[in-house]
C-alpha cells in the first residue's frame, strides 16, 4: 500500500503521520523503541501472537489495540500457526500541550494496552477503505479520521473500557435555552415562538435571548415587523390550527393547551383571526378530509 504523509492539529497540537500500515506478519519483529515525540499505534485485526512491552508478555488477538511512544522497548512475535495481520499508524506529536489536553494524554499514556472497542475498530477500517479507493477527498477526509481515531484513543486511556452505548438519552420536554450569542438570536426567537407560545412573557424571551425587554421588543420589530404579544398570538393560533386540522381533542382541551385560561377567550381570539369560531373550522376541514 502507498505510503502518503498526513497532518492534523489536535487540539492546537500539530500531528504528523509520515506512515499508515497494514501489514501481515510471519516473522518476529525485532525489539525496538521509538524516538522523542513518536508515537506507533498497533491494532490487530486477525491472527494470534505476542507483544514483549519493557521486559513483560502481552497476548495478541483480534481488537487489542497497544500505544507505544518515545523510548518504550517492545517486539512483537506472531502465532506460528496463526499469523497476525496489524494495522499500524506511525506519527509525531510536536509538543505535548497543556495539562489535560489530549497532547498531553498521549504523553503521559506513552504505553498502553487494551481493547480496542467497536468504535476504533469502525475507524480503522473506514481509514483503511478510504486509503484503498482513494474516492474523491479522500486526501482531506483521512486526517479528520486519524484524529478521531486519536481521539478515541485518548478516552480508551481514561475510560473503563465502555465509552457509548446505545441508549439515547431522554428527549426534552420543552426548548430549554441558555444566553446566546447575538449572530443566534433570530434563531432562538423563532425555535420559543415555535415550541413555548403558550406560556413565554416577554421578560422570560428577554432573558433567554439577554436582552432588556425594550431591546427585545425593538429586535421583534425590527426583524419580524411585529410586536410581542402579536408573535405570540400568531403563533399560537398557528398551533391551534393544527391541531383543530390534525388531533382529536376536545376544543377544551386545545384551549388549554395554547395556554387560554377559558374557551371563551380562546374561541373569540380564533374567530377574529381566522374568520370563522374553532368548532366551524374543524367542521369545515373534516368535510375536505
Amino acid at each position: 500500500m502507498k505510503m502518503e504523509n498526513y497532518s492534523f492539529t489536535l487540539e492546537d497540537t500539530l500531528v504528523h503521520v509520515p506512515m499508515i500500515s497494514y501489514r501481515h506478519f510471519t516473522e518476529p519483529l525485532p525489539r525496538h523503541s521509538h524516538s522523542k515525540n513518536t508515537f506507533e499505534l498497533h491494532y490487530v485485526t486477525s491472527g494470534k501472537g505476542y507483544v514483549v512491552l519493557e521486559n513483560k508478555t502481552y497476548p495478541l488477538s483480534p481488537g487489542v489495540l497497544y500505544i507505544t511512544g518515545p523510548n518504550i522497548a517492545h517486539e512483537q512475535i506472531p502465532d506460528e500457526s496463526e499469523a497476525l495481520t496489524k494495522f499500524g499508524l506511525f506519527f509525531l506529536i510536536s509538543e505535548s500541550g497543556p495539562k489535560g489536553s489530549l497532547a498531553d494524554l498521549f504523553m503521559k499514556h506513552s504505553l498502553w494496552l487494551g481493547d480496542a472497542g467497536t468504535e476504533v475498530d469502525t475507524l480503522v477500517r473506514v481509514i483503511l477503505w478510504e486509503k484503498t479507493n482513494q474516492m474523491p477527498g479522500y486526501r482531506q477526509k483521512i486526517p479528520l479520521l486519524l484524529a478521531e481515531l486519536m481521539i478515541e484513543c485518548v478516552r480508551s486511556f481514561i475510560s473503563d473500557g465502555t465509552i457509548y452505548d446505545n441508549k439515547l438519552p431522554a428527549p426534552s420536554k420543552k426548548l430549554s435555552v441558555d444566553l446566546v450569542q447575538e449572530e443566534n438570536t433570530l434563531l432562538v426567537i423563532d425555535e420559543i415562538f415555535l415550541c413555548r407560545y403558550a406560556d413565554i412573557t416577554l421578560e422570560q424571551l428577554a432573558d433567554n435571548i439577554g436582552l432588556s425587554t425594550r431591546q427585545a421588543q425593538r429586535l421583534l420589530e425590527k426583524n419580524y415587523n411585529k410586536s410581542f404579544s402579536a408573535m405570540k398570538l400568531e403563533a399560537r393560533m398557528a398551533a391551534a390550527e393544527t391541531l383543530l386540522r390534525n388531533s382529536s381533542l376536545k376544543i377544551t382541551e386545545i384551549s388549554n393547551r395554547i395556554g387560554y385560561s377559558s374557551i371563551e377567550h380562546f374561541s373569540n381570539a380564533f374567530k377574529k383571526f381566522y374568520g370563522v369560531s374553532p368548532g366551524q373550522y374543524r367542521s369545515s376541514t373534516a368535510q375536505i378530509h
